[in-house]
């Protein structure tokens, strides 16, 4: 008598999917990439060349105290110029002194992510240590770069009181705005931690867990 056919119990695979390692690498990969071609383009702009050769006023000279009215604006005015033009080369010659600053910070925070990107490439739990590690280095590198062109940037705003380069709210708001998107990546990141490890299983009867290829039906014996 032929019997009717029974479905096997369904067959669970315990091993993670490798992509929750290899999308963390691949995003680490891109942004890695993204920062190198940001310090590459630090390390190129010439700052001290600009500020020594571009030049757009002339030193006014003593303010004309007999001079005629025209003759005290137009000194007023050059005075203005050429204050804004010594505090420009200024402000260029300090970045050009902050560019091997950022440069470390850039190579520490890329050697860590080039770390965790392999590590994750191999699916090492440790990768996503470094990972984090990285989004650490990260942060406070991003934050330290605000506050310190803040700083820089303070004495312009006289120049421009109508358009604030500087200040409180400005740096709260790209810290905050830093963060923020700092703690989605985080969020991220602890996701694809947790669903990269191996799953646990009570033993049941109701499933089976083995890795070749899932079928469904099994074929009866025949009398």
């Amino acid at each position: 008598m032929e019997q009717p056919y029974a479905p096997s119990p369904p067959i669970i695979d315990l091993n993670p999917s490798p992509w929750w390692s290899w999308g963390v690498a691949i995003f680490l990969g891109v942004m890695v990439a993204f920062a190198a071609l940001g310090a590459l383009v630090l390390a190129l702009i010439p700052y001290e060349y600009i500020a020594t050769e571009y030049t757009w006023a002339e030193d006014p000279g003593a303010y004309p105290a007999n001079g005629s009215q025209e003759e005290q604006d137009g000194w007023n005015e050059s005075k203005e110029l050429w204050d804004l033009q010594q505090l420009t080369q200024n402000l260029l010659l300090e970045m050009e002194d902050e560019v091997p600053m950022q440069l470390a910070l850039f190579t520490g925070v890329t050697l860590v992510g080039i770390a965790a990107m392999i590590l994750l490439a191999r699916q090492n739990p440790n990768g996503f240590k470094l990972a984090y590690l990285w989004l650490f280095l990260s942060t406070c590198s991003n934050v330290y770069t605000t506050l310190r062109y803040n700083s820089l940037m303070s004495d312009l705003d006289q120049f421009f009181p109508d358009e604030t380069l500087s200040g409180t709210p400005q740096v709260a708001a790209n810290i905050g705005g830093t963060l923020a998107c700092n703690i989605i990546v985080l969020a991220v990141l602890i996701t694809c931690a947790v669903n990269s490890q191996p799953k646990h299983l009570e033993e049941s009867g109701f499933h089976l867990y083995h890795h070749p290829p899932i079928s469904h039906l099994q074929q009866p014996a025949k009398d």
